[in-house]
């Protein structure tokens, strides 16, 4: 039977405000962190301060129970939260830093290569072979790419993919697929559950526990660089509004798409995250002024319908044996 309408009108509000969040927020991200790092080319100091930002404005919530605090212990979040939060600490630091070195639209560009990573990733970790349909998905992708990543004029060199800028989005894309890989091991429904671990207290745990990962790298490799170029900027207390926001709209973006993951079924789960990186190239070129040439939008718009394909072939339940 179908939902009573006033049963669905709470879910399809939060749905929508959590869709708003999350696309806004991994938009601000994008364009905010590039305006830091433009002036500002610290990458472990400023990915570890926008988790920090991130950390004072969860924590109050819980100590004025505003939220529900999880049931856990520090060997239990050591234990579950440790080994992802090390990947998930590198992925977002290696990102931060290809956004610095290079543009927007490309770093998102080479993001999209994720289906990709996370079959190759998924294959490597559990021996599992996707899907005829889902390998073919990959084909747009891989071709998209190439064709978004070509110098203007130039033979398909998919040279812009060779860039340090490049190469940091492609290991922040790699490292967040082997942490979601470990994340689905070690974070059970049952775990989950009995220690009131939700969406919301789940990305909470790991943002509090990448936070430690990212101090050291921080403090001991950035800081004795860092401050004395802080105290030279003619106007150090912009760079720390970008960051406070830049670090506040990327915790927002995340807990919110974990809260739309959640709500969500496989088919509109693969609509949603495709139509993020929308958002994304759209931002770049509107705040940005990011130029694109048409082969740059033509390849980009092949690699996401590639992402969608790749994403709804997942949705689609296995066969059933005869």
């Amino acid at each position: 039977s179908l939902p009573s309408e006033n049963a669905m009108w709470p879910r399809w509000v939060s749905l929508s405000l959590y869709l708003a969040g999350w696309y806004s927020g991994n938009s601000v991200f994008n364009l905010v962190n590039k305006q830091a790092m433009s002036e500002f080319a610290y990458p472990w100091m400023v990915s570890w301060l926008q988790l920090v930002a991130g950390v004072a404005w969860l924590v109050p919530l819980w100590v004025l129970g505003l939220r529900e605090r999880p049931v856990v212990s520090p060997g239990f979040v050591g234990k579950k939260f440790g080994p992802i939060a090390l990947l998930h600490a590198t992925g977002h630091a290696a990102q931060v830093a290809a956004l610095g070195k290079g543009s927007v639209f490309m770093v998102a560009v080479v993001k999209a290569s994720e289906p990709i990573v996370g079959t190759v990733v998924g294959f490597l970790g559990t021996g599992q072979i996707a899907s005829r349909m889902t390998n073919l998905s990959l084909l747009p992708i891989v071709v998209g790419i190439t064709i978004a990543a070509s110098k203007p004029g130039a033979r398909l060199s998919a040279s812009d993919l060779a860039t340090a800028s490049s190469l940091a989005a492609l290991v922040s894309t790699v490292v967040f697929a082997m942490a979601k890989l470990l994340a689905k091991r070690l974070m059970t429904p049952e775990i989950k559950r009995t220690r009131k671990i939700g969406a919301a207290n789940n990305y909470a745990l790991l943002t509090c526990c990448s936070t430690l990962v990212l101090a050291a790298p921080a403090l001991l490799i950035d800081a004795p660089r860092a401050l004395p170029a802080f105290r030279a900027l003619d106007q150090p207390s912009r760079l720390a509004t970008r960051i406070l926001v830049s670090g506040l709209a990327y915790y927002a973006s995340n807990e919110c798409s974990f809260q739309v993951l959640d709500l969500l079924g496989p088919v509109e789960q693969a609509v949603a995250n495709a139509a993020k990186r929308v958002f994304v190239f759209a931002a770049a070129v509107l705040f940005l002024g990011e130029h694109l040439t048409p082969t740059k939008l033509a390849g980009s718009a092949l690699a996401l319908a590639g992402v969608l394909c790749y994403s709804l072939s997942k949705a689609r339940p296995p066969p059933k044996a005869d």
